[in-house]
């Protein structure tokens, strides 16, 4: 093994001697008795379950990817971004506006919507024209224009009726 002679080297009387090789080992877990590898064994299909959805989570991942590579620059950055949030980033803050740039964004689109609110009420206007309820003469609601409405002529006519004739009795033998 061939030593680099440095300053420090140099400046040792015996750096050949002096010199220690350290090899780093990482730590092993003990193997377990068998007993308990009959348990790993019953495991087992749950992590070859979490490796499918995993393997499909990566594939769904891939397909994103391979989907945003058809955008153009503006649209591949707002899905890369898209993306980032889905995974759990933290999405970006709001753009800055000038705040009197932002109060005459406003007002036209107050304006828009006091337009298209008297476009709603002038159609409304037109097609309620056009349509006007006629009301019957017996109209008492709902309940009622099945059975209609009793005028008072026709009760007088009836009670008249009875008045002037006098029931006969008449004796059965």
């Amino acid at each position: 093994m061939s030593l680099i002679m440095t300053k420090a080297a140099l400046a040792l009387k015996n750096p050949e001697s002096n010199f220690q090789f350290v090899k780093f080992e990482a730590h092993k877990a003990k193997k377990k008795p068998a007993a308990d590898s009959n348990e790993k064994s019953e495991l087992r299909p749950e992590t070859q379950h979490s490796s499918k959805d995993l393997d499909l989570k990566k594939i769904r991942h891939e397909v994103v990817k391979f989907g945003m590579s058809g955008f153009d620059p503006t649209k591949k950055e707002e899905a890369r971004i898209a993306l980032a949030v889905s995974l759990g980033a933290k999405p970006p803050k709001k753009e800055y506006l000038n705040y009197k740039e932002l109060m005459q964004k406003r007002k036209q689109e107050k304006a828009k919507e006091i337009e298209e609110k008297q476009q709603m009420r002038s159609k409304s206007v037109l097609q309620t024209a056009g349509k006007k309820k006629k009301k019957g003469n017996n109209d008492v609601g709902h309940f009622l224009s099945n059975y209609g409405k009793v005028n008072k002529k026709d009760l007088n006519k009836k009670d008249d009726k009875g008045s002037k004739k006098k029931r006969k009795k008449s004796k059965i033998i």
